[in-house]
């Protein structure tokens, strides 16, 4: 138990590593989109990827050692929780991994809020597209006016945008 306990240690590690890396991509993510900097949203995109892809693979490991921990104990994987497996473990290895377990636990929670943010921020700036669009349409749409015959007729369309920024 002790070796396969450090191996998810270390994965723990190597988890919180690319989620800080993941932090900062995701801030600079925001920074884009505070910017409207297309390019670098996108890039953040690609890169938010890469990390997510990377993440997945230790994910996946850690779900095999943990499953492996639960046979030896003889409890389903589902009930080994972090918690649960430092206080079953030695003194020196339980203290570290619940360090290590608070700390991937806390990035978890920071990825967590800063994407929320970072959906704000982009729901945000889609609804002031939206408003742009709307004003530009209405100002193409031909004004429809009421004449004494009850005929309606379209007016000519009025109203010039004089400025290339929105």
């Amino acid at each position: 138990m002790n070796s396969t306990l450090d191996q998810l240690i270390g994965l723990l590690r190597q988890e919180s590593r690319l989620y800080r890396s993941l932090l900062v991509v995701i801030d600079q993510e925001k920074e884009a989109a505070v910017r409207s900097d297309v390019n670098a949203l996108n890039q953040a995109g690609v890169d938010k990827e890469n990390y997510l892809a990377e993440i997945k693979i230790k994910e996946k490991g850690r779900r095999q050692l943990v499953a492996h921990l639960a046979a030896e104990q003889g409890v389903a994987a589902a009930d080994l929780t972090l918690s649960r497996l430092s206080d079953g473990a030695d003194n020196p290895q339980a203290a570290i991994l619940r360090r290590v377990s608070r700390e991937f636990l806390s990035l978890l929670r920071q990825v967590q809020a800063a994407n929320r943010r970072n959906r704000q921020i982009v729901e945000h700036s889609l609804a002031l597209l939206r408003g742009s669009f709307n004003l530009l349409n209405e100002l193409m749409t031909p004004n429809m006016v009421y004449y004494r015959s009850g005929n309606i007729q379209s007016a000519k369309s009025t109203g010039k945008c004089v400025s290339s920024e929105v």
